[in-house]
């Protein structure tokens, strides 16, 4: 709900609206459009649609690749990225409902979201899972104590410093 009346607030359908917020923080290299479709869900035709409709718009340009001249990558303009700053800010509403969670509420709901993210990629209803919980970087020192340890980064690590959405996740 909240997402959908900012895209609307923005003239962008839901699609237009991922796609940026993808580019703005999405992992880079391949930002082309069938890593986006797979990103998000939905058909290639879809993808490029939203793609042709952002650049209309002015929010989001092609570049070539300059190792093959047959492809080409996206990036944000700067009205582009603008608008994807803006739009970021979405999540506000629950970002200021969870910081008057306590540690121990917290996270559980951390905990309880990392299971639900897995159970939903195991499920194939969620394509792409970046968390720790499903890293195989993570290492588990004291299960009892919820004490975990990250192999790529080398350091001790708590339930609260588990992350939803890693740039160097690592699967099997």
């Amino acid at each position: 709900m909240l997402a959908r009346r900012t895209a609307e607030s923005h003239d962008l359908s839901s699609t237009q609206m991922r796609l940026l917020s993808w580019l703005y923080v999405g992992p880079p290299p391949a930002a082309r459009s069938a890593t986006l479709a797979r990103e998000l869900n939905v058909a290639d035709p879809t993808v490029s649609d939203a793609i042709a409709a952002l650049i209309r718009k002015g929010l989001v340009a092609r570049t070539p690749d300059p190792n093959d001249r047959r492809r080409h990558d996206l990036a944000l303009t700067r009205a582009g990225r603008k608008t994807a700053a803006e739009l970021a800010r979405w999540t506000a509403p629950a970002e200021i409902a969870t910081s008057k969670l306590d540690r121990a509420e917290a996270e559980q709901l951390l905990d309880t979201l990392l299971l639900v993210m897995a159970k939903l990629h195991d499920a194939q209803l969620l394509p792409v899972v970046r968390a720790c919980s499903t890293c195989v970087q993570l290492g588990t020192i004291q299960t009892d104590t919820r004490s975990y340890h990250c192999k790529l980064y080398d350091t001790p690590m708590t339930i609260s410093d588990l992350r939803v959405d890693c740039a160097d996740h690592a699967t099997v």
